[in-house]
Parts: C-alpha cells; sequence; structure tokens
C-alpha cells in the first residue's frame, strides 16, 4: 500500500505541523530548569501578561483554520 499525499492535502497540513512542532519544542524547552540563563524574558515578567495562553491558542487555531479555507478555495479554483 501506498501512501500518497495531493498537494491540496499537502498545502494546508505543512503550517500546522511545523506550528505544531515548534510550539511543542518551545513549550519542552521553556520548562527546563536549566534554562533560565538563555531565556529571552525572566519568568518574572511572565506575569505581566495581559493575554491568557488559551486566548492565544484560540487565535492560533482561528489563523489556521482560516489559512485552511483558503488554501482549499484557492486549490479547487484554479483546478477547474
Amino acid at each position: 500500500m501506498e501512501l500518497v499525499l495531493s498537494d491540496e492535502l499537502l498545502a494546508p497540513s505543512s503550517p500546522l505541523s511545523s506550528t505544531g512542532c515548534t510550539s511543542g519544542l518551545y513549550v519542552i524547552l521553556g520548562n527546563l530548569d536549566s534554562s533560565g540563563e538563555y531565556r529571552l524574558h525572566p519568568r518574572s515578567e511572565e506575569a505581566k501578561n495581559i493575554v491568557s495562553k488559551l486566548q492565544v491558542v484560540k487565535g492560533v487555531l482561528v489563523q489556521q483554520a482560516f489559512q485552511i479555507v483558503v488554501l482549499f478555495l484557492n486549490s479547487f479554483s484554479f483546478n477547474e
């Protein structure tokens, strides 16, 4: 059995998978205690964040859903 990915499926899945891998790596590295001296901002500044992590996740998911819809509409409009 052969796995075949069409361009219509690969285009929307690539940004999703790269975002997921990048954010997962960021979370893993952010939770390590040894990375404290290499942080961009000290941990004390995390309490100053106005936007919650849930709001950020919702915003990212809405943006990615919009990108997927646009990619599907774009790919189907050029195939006709």
